[in-house]
């Protein structure tokens, strides 16, 4: 059972696979490519969320707040990120 069929209202993108015995065209490494990208900044994001103490114990509060603690998390995550000094290359 796929992403797809558990979520049909999302949209569920997955990279393509070669043909087997053939190499894959240029278009399929070139959106593959474009794939792993947004991957790779979605899972840098969760890392930082994970970062924080607050994910990482039990949560022992009122269920009814759940939404709000996560929005509180995401905010801080968004806010370390923007106000973070410039990275050197």
């Amino acid at each position: 059972m796929g992403l797809d069929r558990l979520c049909p209202e999302h949209e569920v993108i997955v990279p393509r696979m070669r043909p087997r015995g053939n190499r894959s065209s240029s278009k399929d490494r070139d959106l593959n490519q474009q794939f792993s990208t947004m991957r790779i900044a979605v899972e840098n994001m969760v890392c930082n969320m994970g970062k924080l103490r607050i994910c990482r114990e039990f949560y022992r509060n009122d269920t009814r707040r759940y939404g709000r603690f996560w929005g509180c998390v995401v905010g801080l995550v968004n806010f370390r990120t923007v106000n973070r000094s410039p990275q050197l290359a």
